[in-house]
């Protein structure tokens, strides 16, 4: 089989993502590329400026597999499939995950794109389009943090074979008590499925899976 001499950006990008999430983010160099498509580094800067515009398509890329987790059914609540979906991307993609959200700065532009596509998905919801836009979008951040904490815990190894049944409820509960909080505070009428659908708070030391559970038995 005639070895291949002529690479398309498409060629740079898919061997990009290979190194990534094989690697991280400190292994996509120009030379490591060219070595996983078996060419010099001569089709990477013939078809980019230079690596950074490589990372950062690479990186909008990984955001588009971000955002199609958190738009996944993973429950009945929309709201909180973006929260176990996100966790579950870090899960099953740890390396994409650094990336993205620890080991580059170059992932903000990508991730603010996607965040914004769910705030858009929230707007649209028959239940969230009643809240103003500021109060939608506060409501999204708060939980964001929340929920970054987690994954971030999952892909520094802090808890690394979380109890995803344990994580909803964690979402479920903290969702709840936030999305009320946005409701009073918008002074807009909580839709009475929800009050159905809200999660009893949960104390996560006192659960046997979580790592703070660990801790607290050292005491």
């Amino acid at each position: 089989m005639a070895r291949k001499t002529t690479f398309t950006r498409e060629d740079v990008l898919t061997a990009a993502m290979t190194v990534l999430e094989t690697e991280g983010v400190a292994a996509v160099t120009a030379r490591r590329v060219a070595d996983t498509m078996g060419a010099s580094t001569a089709p990477v800067y013939s078809n980019f400026a230079n690596m950074e515009d490589v990372l950062r398509e690479v990186l909008a890329r990984v955001a588009e597999q971000v955002l199609e987790y958190c738009r996944r059914p993973w429950t009945d609540d929309p709201f909180l499939n973006m929260g176990v979906g996100f966790v579950r991307f870090a899960v099953d993609r740890p390396e994409l995950f650094r990336a993205m959200y620890l080991d580059s700065t170059l992932g903000h532009a990508a991730e603010y794109g996607a965040y914004q596509h769910l705030l858009d998905d929230l707007a649209r919801h028959e239940r969230f389009g009643a809240l103003p836009d500021d109060h939608r979008q506060e409501l999204l951040f708060q939980a964001s943090v929340y929920t970054l904490g987690i994954a971030t815990t999952v892909v520094t190894g802090m808890w690394p074979e979380p109890d995803l049944e344990l994580v909803e409820s964690w979402l479920r509960s903290v969702g709840s008590l936030l999305v009320a909080a946005a409701f009073e505070s918008a002074g807009v009428e909580l839709p009475e499925d929800f009050k159905h659908q809200a999660g009893e708070f949960v104390v996560p030391w006192r659960h046997p899976g979580c790592p703070a559970a660990e801790d607290r038995d050292d005491e």
